[in-house]
C-alpha cells in the first residue's frame, strides 16, 4: 500500500488495522499527574497511541493576547515531556506530539516521541512545515480549516523536504466560533479521505470533532488509516475540548466500532470456508425433471434447478442441451458430469 510506514511499534496504513489515537490535547492544562493519568486511561481504553498538544506561550501568542496567559501555565519542561513519553511507551502506546513551537520538535525528538502532528493552524506556516519535515520522524499534516489550494501547497512544500514519511489528517474545527459546537454530519465530508488518498498517495487519517461514538467507525469504513478522538478522564469532566471528547468507556466503545468497521472492509470477494459450505446448502443444482433413458439428448424441459447445491451449475444449462445421457436417470436426479457421455 502506498505510504505504509511505522509509528513506534505500529504500522500506519496497514489494511484493516486503523490506528486509534487518544487525543489528550491539553486536557491536563499543565498538570503532569493528570497527563500521566490520561496515558493510563488511553491504554485501558484500547488506544494505539496518545497525542499531546504541546506549546510554548511565547512562540504561540503575542504577550498582550489573553491566549498567552492561558497557555503559559500549560507548558511542560524537557524532563516532564520525557516523563510523558516514557510513560506512554511503558503503557504500550506510541507518543504523538502536536508541537505548537519549532523548539518543541527537537525537545520531543530527543525525548523519544514517535510521530509529530503539524497542527491545522500551521498548515500555511513554512517554518513549522519545514521543521516537521526535517525532524526525522513521521508526521501528520492536519488539514482542518484548510482549503484544497492550501492543502495542495502544504503537501508540495513538505514532500521534497520530508526526511521521513508523512500522512494527512482530514477533519473539521468549528469550536473557536462556538465553544459548545460539535461538527454536524453534513460538514464531515468523509469522502475527502479517499480523495486525499488518491490525490497524494499517502495514508489519510481523520480527526473526529463530533460527540459521537459512531463517526470513528464511519471514517474507518471510508478508508481512514488512523482516527484521532479526544479523551476526557471521566463522565461530566469539563475542560479543553470536552464537548467533542468521550470518557474512557465510551472511547473504548468507539474504538471497538472502528475496529469492527475495519474488519468489515475488503474488496477481494474471496469466499470464506463458512460461505463455501453455505453455498452447498443455499445454491441450486441441475436435476432431471423426469426419468430419462440412457442415450437421451437433453432438452430444456428435461432440466430443472433445485436445491441442494453441489451439482452442475445452473449457469451451464444451455451448454448441456443436446448432450446425451450415459445411463438411465430417475426423476429429480442431481446431474453430474459422470451422467453424461463424453
Amino acid at each position: 500500500m502506498a505510504g505504509l510506514f511505522p509509528i513506534g511499534t505500529k504500522w500506519c496504513g496497514a489494511p484493516g488495522a486503523p490506528l486509534l489515537i487518544a487525543e489528550e490535547g491539553q486536557a491536563n492544562q499543565g498538570n503532569l499527574e493528570l497527563a500521566l493519568r490520561m496515558i493510563a486511561l488511553a491504554a485501558e481504553a484500547g488506544a494505539d497511541g496518545i497525542e499531546f498538544q504541546l506549546a510554548m506561550a511565547d512562540d504561540l501568542y503575542v504577550r498582550a493576547d489573553p491566549g498567552h496567559a492561558l497557555y503559559q501555565p500549560r507548558q511542560f519542561n524537557e524532563q516532564q515531556i520525557k516523563t510523558l513519553v516514557d510513560a506512554a511507551h511503558a503503557a504500550g502506546l506510541f507518543f504523538q506530539a502536536a508541537c505548537l513551537s519549532p523548539r518543541l520538535y527537537e525537545i520531543c525528538g530527543h525525548a523519544g516521541a514517535d510521530v509529530f502532528t503539524v497542527n491545522a493552524m500551521d498548515l500555511n506556516n513554512p517554518l513549522m512545515l519545514e521543521t516537521a519535515a526535517g525532524s526525522g520522524r513521521p508526521f501528520w499534516l492536519a488539514t482542518l480549516m484548510g482549503t484544497l489550494e492550501e492543502i495542495e501547497w502544504a503537501v508540495n512544500f513538505v514532500r521534497p523536504r520530508a526526511v521521513a514519511p508523512f500522512g494527512l489528517l482530514h477533519g473539521q474545527h468549528i469550536m473557536s466560533a462556538d465553544p459548545a459546537a460539535t461538527v454536524p454530519a453534513e460538514m464531515l465530508q468523509l469522502d475527502c479521505i479517499h480523495l486525499f488518498q488518491e490525490r497524494y498517495q499517502v495514508p489519510v487519517g481523520f480527526v473526529d470533532h463530533t460527540s459521537t461514538t459512531t463517526v470513528p467507525a464511519l471514517a474507518v469504513a471510508k478508508g481512514a488509516a488512523a482516527v484521532c478522538k479526544h479523551l476526557i478522564p471521566e463522565v461530566g469532566w469539563r475542560g479543553p475540548d470536552w464537548m467533542v471528547a468521550l470518557p474512557p468507556d465510551e472511547w473504548r466503545r468507539a474504538g471497538a466500532l472502528a475496529r469492527f468497521a475495519a474488519r468489515a472492509g475488503g474488496q477481494s470477494k474471496d469466499l470464506s470456508q463458512a460461505e463455501v459450505k453455505d453455498r452447498s446448502v443455499q445454491r441450486r443444482s441441475l436435476f432431471s425433471a423426469q426419468a430419462l433413458p440412457a442415450g437421451h439428448a437433453l432438452a430444456a424441459q428435461d432440466l430443472v434447478a433445485l436445491r441442494p447445491g453441489g451439482g452442475l451449475d445452473p449457469r451451464h444449462m444451455d451448454a448441456l442441451l443436446g448432450r446425451r445421457l450415459k445411463t438411465d436417470v430417475p426423476a429429480q436426479h442431481k446431474l453430474t458430469a459422470a451422467d453424461l457421455e463424453d
